[in-house]
């Protein structure tokens, strides 16, 4: 794998043609055709195009974990320990790094009282609206939670918490499942939940797209470039960080030991900001 393939992405601005990003100013960004039914991995080849809505956006952030897990901790932080909630604690020994993907590993192994073990990483910057897309595939097995999300770690006021949400772009579950939702996390909560079953298709065999669009008026999220659900926003005004999580749980299908051994797979995460024309 070459490194400097993936780097290639790194221009300034990009405006929207015919669904991909092209880079204008610098240099233009390659516009081969979105691979959909990709099992293997792309990062060989030429960068896989970000699919962008329409306008002018400027690549804030990226990670297209080309490099070591060292590498990945410089702009993430992992959790490590407990996770009361659901069936897994979560560390950073369960995620590593090769031919630029980063696997998110469920292990069986009994760890901080917790029968299973994953991985959860969250980056160090934050943001406020703008576009973010992940290409990603679900482990492949029941019982896992594969998810991309924005969540604020703290809100505003004397107990920090007005102004707390969660966004998630994608809670994915096996084999077709994308699940989205908007948590409020200020004072009584209450939530927006919405599913999409992609019917026929399996999505811990093929990498696919994962997108949303925040702004101050509206959340609009996004599968393989095209628009699958659009909320206003009521609640989220804070920046906040992304999210890459590997859970166990209950309501995600049948918890078995078939679970063991399997992995979430990131090829990169993007983020982008409204520019300029």
């Amino acid at each position: 794998m070459n490194p400097e393939r993936k780097r290639a992405m790194k221009t300034n601005v990009y405006r929207v043609v015919g669904g991909f990003a092209v880079a204008i100013g610098l240099s233009l960004t390659a516009c081969a055709p979105f691979r959909t039914g990709d099992s293997s991995r792309a990062a060989d080849e030429s960068p896989v195009p970000s699919q962008l809505p329409a306008g002018n956006w400027k690549l804030v952030f990226q990670d297209e974990f080309s490099g070591t897990l060292q590498d990945v901790d410089a702009g993430w932080i992992f959790q490590n320990g407990p996770s009361g909630h659901i069936l897994c604690s979560r560390w950073r020994d369960n995620a590593s790094v090769s031919n630029g993907v980063l696997h998110l590993n469920a292990r069986k192994e009994t760890r901080a009282g917790q029968a299973w073990t994953a991985a959860s990483l969250w980056t160090r910057s934050r943001f406020k609206y703008g576009y973010f897309e992940c290409r990603y595939r679900y482990a492949k097995a029941t019982g896992t939670n594969n998810s991309f999300w924005l969540m604020t770690l703290e809100g505003t006021g004397p107990d920090k918490k007005e102004g707390k949400f969660e966004i998630d772009i994608n809670e994915g579950h096996v084999p077709s499942e994308i699940n989205m939702n908007v948590h409020n996390w200020s004072g009584k909560h209450w939530a927006k939940h919405t599913d999409l079953v992609k019917e026929g298709a399996d999505l811990t065999e093929t990498y696919h797209l994962y997108g949303l669009a925040w702004d101050e008026n509206a959340l609009v999220w996004y599968f393989d470039g095209q628009e699958i659900r659009r909320e206003p926003n009521t609640i989220c005004r804070l920046p906040a960080p992304v999210f890459l999580s590997l859970a166990v749980i209950k309501w995600g299908g049948l918890v078995t030991d078939a679970i063991d051994g399997t992995s979430m797979d990131v090829d990169f995460v993007r983020v982008y900001e409204r520019a300029t024309p």
